[in-house]
């Protein structure tokens, strides 16, 4: 019996995977319900208790009293509704100085009367509160300056300044508006850290939450010594218990990947994920595991066709060693660009497999540190013959076209660095022209007459997606 492919058992598993990811998912989206009335736990939502949050600002998460500033108290008269105030916040003098800045949140009974004593300790020793942390603060590096390089070179250095901060202009917060009676003995253990216990422990107070998915990095104000306010939104989110389970689910993810390097921007472009429709964001995980699997398959595919390779009849040298020239470049410039991790890792993977190739055509004598002699069949020499005319014809196009954009992008555009310049040059060479360099390949397939060495598997799998 034949045993099947690589691709075949890859594709299985893959399905195997996603089918499993999503029979997680949905285990993951139910409720816990109680197996005996001893051990359940109510919500204090049944009281139906008129419920108002207060907001405090410090530039402690600790802090003491007298370090509090209050900001204002806003009712929530239908906690099944979004509802947003606008806030001006007063900064402490702490903040102001390049310091950290944190908002204090409780959600509480509405108060009947005006209490006019000290809020922050009735609301800290309240057993009918709940309360959330805020950080609002995000310390970010000023925008580079950019100079004219002929004019200004010597103001380049001073593109080195100090992280400064800056106050995020949406504050967050959510709350399980579901009256669930949920399980003691099979509570998640990212829903416990949030269980708040009332009375005689058989009753939960309302699980209320910092909403990081709704924060952006880019959506802040920066601030300095003579900033004394900043406007705030303050967004109130209602969740149901499957919202609640993916937001802290995520947020736990994202937690990780902080932890493994990814820096505000990759995280920020994972938050964008959540912006749109359930459905459509089931349909867009669908797409990017299947674009994973392309991908993986197109890097196999492409490694197992060069390994095989003993012959370079038919196949353009030049091509080679121009995709791993322009693919070191694009990864440089995604580097110099500070680009997003999720962008950067396939980028790593493809400059590798390219250099990688580039070894494969120029065979090198690692004992010796010297190229092999390479005696070339009658195919071979014919294919270098029309590489090196191809390129000829090309090349009498392809220099004039880049020196010229990099000689005009130094003149009239202002860089951030000679080396910035020099990347920038190179990679707007590889987007601008990069597809000329197709033409050495169909140059040869055209003077012999044949595409038979090609490896067609792997340009099927990347032009698929």
């Amino acid at each position: 019996m034949k045993l099947p492919s690589f691709t075949t058992i890859v594709s299985v598993l893959f399905l195997s995977y996603l089918g499993n990811l999503f029979y997680s998912i949905w285990v993951m989206v139910q409720p816990p319900l109680c197996t005996s009335e001893g051990l359940c736990l109510k919500s204090f939502l049944l009281r139906k208790p008129n419920l108002e949050l207060t907001i405090f600002v410090a530039p402690q998460s600790n802090p003491r009293g007298t370090e509090v500033i209050f900001v204002n108290s806003f009712l929530l008269p239908n906690y099944n509704v979004s509802y947003e105030r606008l806030m001006s916040v007063e900064l402490p003098r702490l903040t102001k100085q390049n310091g950290t800045l944190y908002a204090h949140v409780f959600l509480s009974k509405a108060q009947e009367t005006l209490y006019t004593g000290d809020k922050w300790t009735k609301l800290l020793t309240d057993p009918e509160t709940v309360y959330t942390l805020v950080p609002m603060f995000i310390y970010k590096e000023p925008e580079y300056k950019i100079f004219q390089l002929l004019q200004d070179g010597e103001n380049v250095k001073r593109n080195v300044e100090k992280p400064v901060t800056h106050i995020k202009a949406v504050l967050s917060v959510s709350m399980l508006t579901e009256p669930l009676h949920l399980s003691q003995i099979h509570m998640p253990s990212d829903i416990y850290q949030y269980i708040r216990l009332y009375g005689k422990k058989q009753e939960y107070l309302p699980i209320f939450l910092y909403n990081s998915l709704q924060d952006r990095s880019f959506n802040i104000t920066k601030i300095n010594k003579n900033t004394t306010h900043v406007p705030i939104l303050l967004r109130y989110e209602p969740l149901s218990y499957t919202g609640l389970r993916i937001l802290t689910q995520t947020q736990l993810a994202m937690v990780t990947l902080l932890q493994f390097g990814f820096k505000n921007k990759d995280i920020d472009e994972i938050k964008a994920i959540f912006d749109t429709n359930h459905y459509l964001l089931l349909i867009s995980i669908i797409v990017a595991f299947v674009h994973i699997l392309f991908d993986f398959l197109a890097f196999k595919n492409d490694i197992s066709f060069w390994r095989s390779r003993k012959s370079m009849a038919g196949l353009s040298s030049r091509l080679v060693l121009w995709r791993a020239f322009s693919q070191t470049v694009v990864l440089l410039y995604l580097f110099e660009e500070k680009a997003s991790m999720l962008i950067i890792v396939p980028s790593v993977i493809s400059s590798i497999i390219e250099i990688w190739k580039v070894f494969k055509i120029i065979p090198i004598d690692w004992k010796n540190l010297k190229l092999k002699q390479i005696t070339l069949n009658r195919a071979e020499e014919d294919t270098k013959k029309f590489d090196a005319e191809s390129m000829k014809y090309l090349s009498y196009v392809l220099y004039p076209l880049c020196a010229g954009a990099a000689i005009y992008s130094l003149i009239y555009e202002p860089q951030k660095s000679w080396y910035s310049w020099s990347i920038k040059s190179l990679v707007n060479g590889v987007y601008a022209f990069g597809f000329l360099f197709m033409l050495p390949q169909l140059f040869i397939n055209y003077r012999l007459k044949s595409v038979a060495n090609l490896p067609w598997k792997t340009f099927m799998y990347k032009v698929s997606f």
